[in-house]
């Protein structure tokens, strides 16, 4: 299951460290726990995924499907993730069933975020450099990234894309 959204966007750092790196890391982790929403995700180019002749950027205004994405970091380093599933089928319209991820979470001293994914009985490792405030993380996925969070994309309407800039807000 590589189709992880926004948030498969998220990774685990090994803990091979000493004492004090471990404590720094902690420290870190403490700043992002907190719930989060979705509430910016910018194409690097102008889409119609609702197929009604109007481009956009701002992919949340394209697909209502990608606004009930969540996560909530716990200050125990668990995380529990709503995320989108975004397929596009033969006529290039837009689904994206969403799905509860679960995991454990890291954020270390230079805002490096590291997911353990539980996937069917596994784990997916992902790191992502996300930069912090008091409100927000927001990230960049790449095209590579988004070629594997979206199966077959292109010939897609999400086939243009290069980079999304992502951004979850605490509530």
């Amino acid at each position: 299951m590589k189709k992880l959204t926004a948030l498969g966007m998220i990774i685990v750092i090994m803990m091979t460290s000493c004492d004090g790196e471990d404590a720094s890391r902690n420290a870190a982790s403490s700043n992002v726990s907190g719930s989060y929403v979705l509430t910016s995700l910018i194409a690097d180019v102008a889409v119609d995924f609702n197929q009604d002749g109007v481009t956009d950027t701002e992919l949340l205004n394209e697909a209502v499907c990608f606004s009930s994405m969540n996560v909530d970091f716990m200050t125990n380093g668990d995380f529990t993730a709503i995320v989108a599933e975004p397929d596009f089928d033969s006529m290039n319209a837009l689904s994206c069933p969403t799905s509860m991820q679960t995991g454990t979470y890291m954020l270390d001293a230079s805002n490096l975020l590291t997911l353990v994914i539980d996937v069917n009985g596994g784990t997916i490792t992902e790191d992502k450099q996300v930069v912090l405030s008091a409100t927000t993380f927001q990230f960049t996925l790449t095209g590579q990234d988004l070629d594997q969070y979206i199966s077959g994309r292109v010939g897609t309407p999400a086939g243009s894309i290069n980079s999304l800039q992502v951004v979850y807000t605490k509530i």
